[in-house]
């Protein structure tokens, strides 16, 4: 049962990941905020299971990459597959994520742990600043 379930959270997170198809920012809406960087992920937590980055390195090649600029542009790659969309601060600190198809997600970041959350699969995936 385990085993499906990590199965399930691999083929959420390439599903959520194809989202990022395209769309830039203009200006520096995120120059000096704390979500620009390069993040990796190192877990994440789907229906009750949370998984590290041990468990979904058995299934993946690299670990999946989020790039967030100071001009609210955003890459994300994952297995080799690129997508790019656009970040925004809201009031209350959340940040939303759209791209080219109009759809959007939203993340937070506290105690240098980005936290993205597709709330239509019940899952959450956890980034970390990458270490070089």
């Amino acid at each position: 049962m385990k085993k499906i379930s990590k199965i399930s959270l691999i083929a959420g997170i390439v599903l959520i990941m194809a989202m990022f198809l395209g769309s830039c920012g203009a200006s520096n809406p995120l120059a000096g905020d704390e979500a620009v960087g390069t993040w990796e992920m190192t877990g994440a937590e789907y229906n009750g299971y949370t998984l590290t980055a041990d468990d979904l390195k058995t299934a993946m090649d690299k670990m999946p990459v989020f790039v967030i600029n100071e001009d609210g542009s955003a890459t994300f790659t994952f297995n080799g597959n690129d997508g790019q969309g656009t970040v925004t601060k809201g009031e209350d600190g959340t940040y939303t994520i759209s791209d080219s198809s109009e759809k959007t997600m939203n993340f937070t970041v506290a105690e240098e742990k980005l936290v993205l959350d597709y709330t239509d699969m019940n899952m959450k995936m956890i980034f970390e600043p990458k270490s070089e």
